[in-house]
């Protein structure tokens, strides 16, 4: 489904139906197994421009930062073959990077990853440990104690971390459904296993996004009659497919339930780069609730859609339709493409 059965399902009433990813993980290239593929051939039409013919990042495509070069052996994801075959695969969120798994097949893309690898110095690719978990082909929710993820602030006894297979991973609060960072790279390290338990998960992905203190205090909504916040308790989560939801009741000040939720983990494609998406979906029962007001610099797209960029790194969408709900994308700034391609799932039909 897409972001146009979101809008219809955000309008009714307190059933809030679920919707999938708008162009999210794209399906794999058919392909004639025939034949292998020519991994060279594959590399010098697809990767070269950016990364070289050699590999040395020094491709003839002028790029806002320079390519990596696998002749370094260092990769995004971290140095297991899964990891470099992942980014082939889904792209790198917030680098020009694209996802090529709607081009081509399981087998070039395993060749492609490979011959990158053998680009690089002996002994680059390493196999994780035993305790190491890895997103493959569908999401993975893991609950755990995880380490402070700065300075200043202190390690959470109880997360809520969803690992998506592109490589991003959200780290929530287990109990209001608090979003704390965002990562990108390999998945966790589940170290917890050992002896009597009670030890951190370690993230092994690289930090992009973290809370502010302003939005860890933020609460979506509010009575619309007092306008108090109301506290969101996170009462379960659920993978269908490549989609994730995390249901919750929503509280009043003395901790009565006047109603519930659910927000949706996912991905807007971007020029074929995947830009991960949250869109948090709320109804009262027995008292009318409300979106509060979102700190940041307001717009209007399309007559129809309230645009808040935020200063912590995120484009937060309302729509006219939809006052209920609010679509969070991780994007610096509202730029023509993002609002190219949100617009366009809009309108896609099934």
């Amino acid at each position: 489904m897409t972001l146009q059965r979101l809008l219809l399902a955000a309008g009714a009433a307190s059933v809030l139906v679920a919707f999938a990813t708008p162009g999210g993980t794209p399906p794999l290239a058919e392909q004639d197994t025939a034949s292998s593929p020519d991994a060279r051939a594959l590399y010098m039409e697809h990767c070269a421009s950016c990364h070289g013919e050699t590999g040395d990042g020094k491709g003839n495509e002028e790029l806002e930062r320079p390519a990596r070069s696998f002749l370094l052996g260092g990769y995004s994801y971290g140095n297991t073959q899964n990891a470099v075959r992942r980014s082939v695969l889904h792209g790198i969120p917030g680098t020009p990077m694209p996802a090529f798994g709607a081009t081509l097949g399981t087998d070039e893309i395993n060749a492609v990853a490979d011959y990158v690898i053998s680009l690089g110095p002996p002994g680059t690719i390493v196999q994780p440990g035993e305790s190491v978990l890895v997103v493959e082909d569908r999401p993975m929710v893991v609950k755990g104690m995880m380490p402070a993820y700065e300075q200043g602030t202190f390690r959470e006894p109880r997360s809520l971390i969803v690992g998506f297979p592109s490589g991003t991973t959200f780290q929530f609060r287990a109990e209001d459904g608090r979003l704390l960072t965002v990562r990108q790279g390999e998945f966790l390290d589940r170290r917890d296993w050992g002896g009597r338990g009670g030890a951190e998960l370690q993230p092994l992905g690289t930090l992009t996004w973290k809370a502010s203190r302003a939005s860890r205090d933020f609460t979506e909504f509010a009575d619309a009659k007092t306008g108090k916040g109301l506290r969101r308790k996170v009462k379960r989560t659920e993978i269908k497919g490549d989609d994730v939801w995390i249901h919750f009741d929503l509280l009043d000040e003395a901790g009565d339930r006047v109603g519930g939720g659910q927000e949706f983990l996912s991905f807007l494609m971007v020029n074929d780069v995947p830009v991960p998406m949250r869109a948090i979906l709320g109804s009262g029962e027995g008292r009318e609730i409300g979106l509060r007001e979102l700190p940041g610099k307001k717009g209007r797209a399309s007559n129809s859609i309230d645009v808040t960029t935020t200063s912590n790194g995120l484009v937060a969408c309302v729509l006219d339709d939809a006052p209920n709900m609010r679509i969070y994308l991780h994007a610096p700034a509202w730029t023509p493409s993002l609002a190219a391609s949100f617009l366009a799932s809009l309108q896609k039909k099934d």
